[in-house]
């Protein structure tokens, strides 16, 4: 039932295959240095994308991608998003998850100043946050209110939800390859994100013209014992980049978020 909160809350990008499968048919071009259009504070602010998520064909529980506003962090600009997951009822008899990720990342051109991650799944509970130092160029952390050894990063380092928005500032094409380098709280990993295909995707929330991408991660991440796990991400392909389908295939079966309802950012509200 993890795999209920997974495709969401690493998004897009995300975000949770295990193992580099196979080498690129093109050069990687990495996302980091390609320069990002300007991302006006409030851009995205009060977008809101809700998903049903499905194991198989068995509805599972819920998903949510919010923007809820700006804060100033260390004289930056910031941009605060969260994701939450959690089961249905019936779910919750037999795996129970509560799960909330949130990301603070810079509004001029996307990097992470601040993580935290609260999962809550069965009996499983950890919390885990880390507050980014772009200008030194590291990464502060606490696991469960007890602070770890700082970390050197990219001083330009994305979270794995801040890497989803970062990801929705790139032009796409179907047989691109990008890369991205991803901070997962206390490991940095190559995120490569394969651009496959074009197709039409139809949701609860209308039909869209979708690029299907697969993220990838080259040194392995949350589904190390799935070595044949595959997650799939349908992003409409305007300049939106709305994540509608997110799809992650393991051994013992898929699990499905699809878009059910979606509300614009405020400043394209009527």
């Amino acid at each position: 039932m993890v795999g209920c909160a997974i495709p969401v809350t690493m998004l897009w990008a995300v975000l949770l295959s295990t193992l580099l499968v196979g080498s690129p048919r093109n050069s990687a071009r990495a996302a980091d240095g390609v320069p990002a259009p300007h991302v006006s504070p409030s851009h995205w602010i009060g977008e809101v994308i809700n998903y049903r998520v499905a194991f198989g064909i068995i509805p599972a529980g819920a998903a949510r991608l919010s923007v809820l506003d700006t804060t100033t962090l260390d004289g930056r600009v910031a941009v605060h998003a969260i994701s939450t997951a959690r089961s249905a009822k019936a779910f919750d008899i037999v795996y129970k998850v509560r799960d909330s990720i949130e990301t603070w990342f810079a509004a001029d051109s996307v990097y992470s100043l601040r993580f935290h991650k609260r999962i809550s799944e069965g009996r499983f509970r950890d919390d885990q946050e880390v507050v980014y130092d772009p200008s030194l160029g590291l990464a502060k952390l606490w696991s469960r209110g007890k602070e770890k050894p700082v970390q050197n990063v990219d001083s330009r380092v994305v979270d794995v939800l801040a890497a989803g928005y970062k990801a929705r500032t790139v032009a796409l094409a179907v047989g691109d390859t990008l890369l991205f380098k991803t901070h997962d709280v206390d490991k940095v990993y190559d995120l490569l994100v394969y651009v496959r295909a074009r197709e039409s995707v139809e949701t609860p929330a209308g039909k869209f013209d979708c690029f299907k991408v697969e993220p990838v991660l080259r040194s392995g991440g949350l589904f190390q014992k799935e070595k044949s796990a595959r997650v799939f991400i349908w992003v409409t392909a305007d300049q939106r980049r709305i994540p509608v389908q997110m799809q992650s295939k393991v051994s013992f079966g898929s699990v499905t978020a699809v878009m059910d309802a979606y509300t614009p950012p405020t400043e394209h509200q009527p």
